[in-house]
């Protein structure tokens, strides 16, 4: 529109409508108008509008004045009724321009739209054209297409029938008539080729409708392709009974040609786990065999010459022939996977290959047929097989072992044996370097640890009977885990009982109450006497020290049981391991007896012989035990001796040689070893290739050896006991001597004679002689030093103590006598070979009655080749009794050395005895005792000026 107008309404005294029309107000649109006219006049445009009711309401607002205010209201709606037909009509025009031009506009876009459809109309003319004219040539295409397609199958197909005739003439050549009837010259390997491209060649094309070729896949393929396959399983299966390698090569090649070979050596396995499994199922029936056994000894009896034989006769023959049998079948398994494992497709195919070679299909050039057979079978076929035909086995022999009580035992007794079955017999299908039982798991392991069955390799390679089988090989590992695990625990626990029941019988327990003829029969058995209250009691009721019968009970047992388990390397070992504990529960109650005199505090053993034999007994088991045990291992599993390498001694010289060197390594490992463990290359996950591998004699080697060492630790404990009690009262009559008068009695010659009667002699042990030797050196120093101290030394003071050095010489070349080795073919020792000690004591008798100038010559040293033996400190010490006696005054007692220090003679005789003559009770070190000798020294030569005193006193300054 070109002229807008608006409405304006003001309210000056009366309302007056005022329509102003402007033609330059183009910004009052008309939604503004329309808004405006809206809020205005609203009212008026509603369908329910009552002009009277509007005009009381309005009268009613206003107050009710004259006439004039009501005309005046009319002219008000009158000139609003004029201002509302004047936007009326506004808003008509308005409109009605707005139309004409919308008309407008819609009749340009229609004459737009008539374009377009004459443009599209031609468009769909010239596209007609266009397929009239592509049409035709496409139909022809397509035609000519067809045909071309139809024409190459009819070609294909000619070509294929062509071929596969040619393959079938081919066939018939390589498998001529005469084959089919029995004759020969057929060559099977190649027509295995053959036969695996005419089944190519009818599998991948459209042949399957041709006559002729159903009849020749009929007539001809199918009979030659069933021959081939007989021959081929013919030719493997007499080259795996007659273990040649030549025919299983020629019918795997076969069947490697038809394609076949993965399936039907998987086939072939799993027969032989099934027919294995059909032959031992019910031949280890209890019910057949006992059968078996009443028929034959019923025929026996019915005097048919032949003997009577037991179940267990019938059941070890049974089991030896399913052995035998098991190994006739691993065996050609054996030869088969060896086969398998050589050969590889090596062969040119081109010259009969269809189309491109696929041999991908049945493997790749160069692949062995092992890989073929596992990757179809799941593992090696030896290993398939094995691992099925022992849990056949081990499943037959449990139920009979559930079943009857009698086989169990016989099996669990005689398992030794039945180890024996197995070994040598399967060296070959058990060891891989034998070409055995090699599993896909094992494989993997050593390569990567990559997934796959997995083998639990228990222990090092350790060998069995022969060095190529090991413990930690597959195949063992599934004989012990699935069969002899078992049977071998049990063994082992048997064996360790006959064991402990022979050392039981070394230290029986007393009888129950109420059993009278078993309390007296064991009473009487008893080396100790019920009467000597003196004793301990638990000593008294533990019967008697262990003979040496029963002593070589023990060692016979052991001898026994280990010889029975030599066959088997960890059977040897765990039987030796049991051995060892009861040798080890021989030491504890040996200790335990002598424990309860310890505890008792009844070992002086001086005034009780009875009680020095059971100690002395129970130190001669031990050893009895411990040279049986010595002999075993020396004679029958090469124990070496030290005199190797030595100069040659006799048999009694070298075994106090070795043993002197096992009581050394005891003492170096400080206490008994109660148990003895397995050899390391024996514990579970320790495996070591490169160490040698440990044979049955070396295991039980160590295990004897480590109980002799603990055999020897006992020995010496319980010899040490005897000796020290020994020692305590010979050492505490010396002493005592020295306190005695003259008119005494010698006080050690009861003791020592207690020693070699109760002691000494009737031990058997060679390893005391070291400790006597120690002993007697110490009591001839400690007998001198107190001959030197002797106060008053008056003559028949002298006299005395001249006897009593004999007597003690004697006493002591006594001791040294029966120290000696228990051979009995050496010299034994003299008291000669003590030393110094016994050439001090012989120096003593001559210097009692030495005169005063010799004696001062012998301490100024010009005799000092005679007398270099003898202390000095022995000699001042004599030096000071002798003046002290000279001057015939008995209150010098109190300038003697001891006196001075204020001790008594027999702790002075201690502090020289005393190693360094430290002094281990008031801490008096050496120096104390050199000033108490210069100071007795002082005392006497103040009374008496004699040479000999400044002698002595020169000889301590010099000292």
């Amino acid at each position: 529109m070109s002229v807008a107008k608006g409405v304006q309404f003001s309210n000056s005294g009366m309302d007056e409508v005022v329509i102003s029309a402007s033609s330059s107000s183009p910004e009052v649109t008309s939604d503004y108008t329309h808004q405006q006219f809206e809020s205005k006049y609203g009212e008026f445009l509603s369908s329910d509008f009552d002009a009277i009711c509007y005009a009381q309401r309005i009268a009613g607002g206003e107050a009710q004045e004259s006439s004039e205010g009501i005309t005046q209201l009319m002219g008000t709606l009158a000139s609003r009724a004029d201002s509302l037909e004047s936007l009326l009509k506004h808003t008509i025009l308005r409109s009605h321009e707005e139309l004409l031009q919308q008309v407008t506009s819609v009749r340009a876009v229609d004459s737009s739209l008539g374009q377009i459809e004459e443009q599209v109309r031609e468009i769909k003319t010239y596209m007609h054209g266009l397929r009239t004219k592509v049409r035709v040539p496409y139909e022809q295409a397509l035609m000519y297409t067809r045909q071309a397609a139809n024409l190459q199958a009819a070609t294909a197909c000619v070509r294929g029938t062509s071929k596969f005739i040619q393959l079938v003439r081919r066939l018939k050549v390589q498998i001529p008539d005469s084959a089919l009837l029995g004759g020969g010259g057929a060559d099977f390997p190649l027509a295995a080729l053959t036969l695996l491209d005419i089944e190519k060649l009818v599998g991948g094309s459209a042949l399957g409708g041709v006559r002729v070729v159903d009849r020749a896949m009929a007539d001809v393929v199918s009979v030659r392709r069933a021959l081939t396959m007989a021959e081929a399983e013919r030719l493997v299966s007499s080259g795996m009974q007659r273990a040649h390698q030549s025919d299983i090569a020629a019918g795997l090649q076969i069947l490697f040609n038809l394609g076949t070979l993965p399936a039907v050596m998987a086939a072939t396995v799993r027969r032989y786990t099934v027919e294995w499994a059909a032959h031992v199922a019910g031949r280890l029936d209890p019910k057949a065999i006992h059968m078996q056994v009443k028929e034959h000894n019923a025929q026996s009896t019915a005097g048919d010459g032949s003997d009577m034989i037991g179940i267990t006769a019938v059941l070890w023959g049974r089991l030896e022939a399913l052995v035998d049998e098991l190994v006739a079948r691993g065996m050609e398994l054996r030869a088969l996977e060896r086969v398998l494992a050589r050969k590889r497709d090596v062969l040119p195919r081109f010259d009969v290959s269809v189309g491109s070679l696929d041999s991908g299909a049945v493997g790749s050039a160069g692949v062995s047929f092992l890989d073929l057979v596992v990757a179809q079978l799941g593992d090696r076929a030896l290993a398939f097989w094995w691992g099925t035909a022992v849990a056949a086995l081990a499943a037959e022999l449990d139920s009979a072992c559930v079943e009857s009580s009698v086989i169990r035992q016989t099996i669990i007794n005689g398992y030794t044996r039945l180890v024996q079955l197995f070994l040598p017999k399967l060296e070959y299908i058990l060891s891989p370097r034998l070409s055995g039982v090699v599993s896909v798991g094992t494989i993997a392991n050593e390569a990567a640890g990559a997934g796959g069955p997995m083998l639990l390799v228990q222990s090092a390679p350790v060998s069995l009977q022969t060095p190529h089988v090991l413990y930690g090989d597959p195949g063992p590992v599934v004989l012990w885990d699935r069969f002899l695990a078992k049977y071998e625990a049990e063994y082992v626990k048997r064996a360790a009982a006959r064991i402990e029941d022979a050392v039981g019988r070394c230290f029986p327990p007393p009888p129950p109450p109420g059993l009278l003829d078993a309390q007296e029969a064991w009473a009487s058995q008893r080396p100790l006497s019920g009467d000597d209250t003196s004793l301990p009691v638990d000593l008294m009721a533990s019967g008697a020290s262990p003979s040496r019968r029963l002593v070589a009970g023990v060692v016979r047992s052991i001898t026994t049981e280990l010889e029975m388990a030599k066959s088997d390397t960890r059977l040897g070992a765990a039987v030796a391991q049991a051995a060892a504990k009861a040798v080890a529960s021989f030491i504890a109650a040996s200790d335990a007896k002598l424990a309860a005199v310890v505890a008792a505090g009844k070992l002086s053993l001086v005034g009780s012989p009875l009680l020095a034999g059971f100690c002395v007994g129970l130190v001669n088991a031990a050893e009895s035990l411990r040279s049986g045990l010595a002999t075993l291992s020396e004679s029958e599993y090469g124990g070496r001796s030290d005199s190797r390498g030595s100069p040659p001694l006799s048999m009694a010289i070298a075994a106090s040689a070795r043993l002197r060197r096992l009581q050394g390594a005891s003492s170096r490992h400080g206490r008994s070893r109660s148990s003895v463990s397995l050899p390391s290359s024996l514990r579970p996950g320790s495996v070591d290739s490169f160490n040698p591998q440990p044979s049955v004699a070396a295991i039980v080697r160590e295990v004897l050896d480590t109980c002799e060492h603990d055999l020897l630790a006992l020995i010496g404990r319980q010899t040490a006991l005897l000796l020290d009690a020994a020692d305590k009262a010979i050492t505490e009559a010396i002493l005592s001597s020295a306190d005695i008068s003259d008119d005494g009695q010698a006080l050690f010659e009861a003791p020592m004679q207690w020693l070699q009667a109760q002691v000494l002699e009737p031990l058997e042990t060679d390893c005391c002689r070291h400790l006597v030797f120690a002993m007697v050196d110490r009591y001839l120093s400690l007998y001198a030093r107190v001959v030197c101290l002797t106060f008053p030394l008056s003559e028949a003071a002298k006299l005395r103590l001249t006897a009593e050095a004999t007597q003690f010489e004697f006493a002591c070349s006594q001791l040294v006598a029966a120290s000696a080795t228990k051979a009995g073919s050496l010299p034994g020792p003299k008291l000669a070979d003590v030393g110094r000690s016994y050439r001090a004591l012989r120096l003593v008798r001559p210097l009692l009655f030495t005169d005063t100038e010799e004696l001062q010559s012998i301490i100024q040293g010009t005799q000092q080749q005679m007398w270099v033996d003898l202390p000095v400190v022995d000699l001042v010490d004599h030096v000071i009794c002798r003046v002290a006696t000279e001057l015939g005054d008995e209150a010098l007692l109190s300038v003697l050395p001891f006196s001075l220090l204020g001790w008594s003679k027999r702790q002075w005789v201690e502090e020289l005895v005393s190693s360094d003559a430290a002094d281990k009770h008031s801490g008096v070190g050496k120096t104390d005792v050199r000033q108490a000798l210069i100071r007795s020294l002082d005392q006497l030569a103040a009374r008496s000026q004699t040479l000999l005193l400044q002698a002595a006193k020169a000889s301590l300054s010099f000292e």
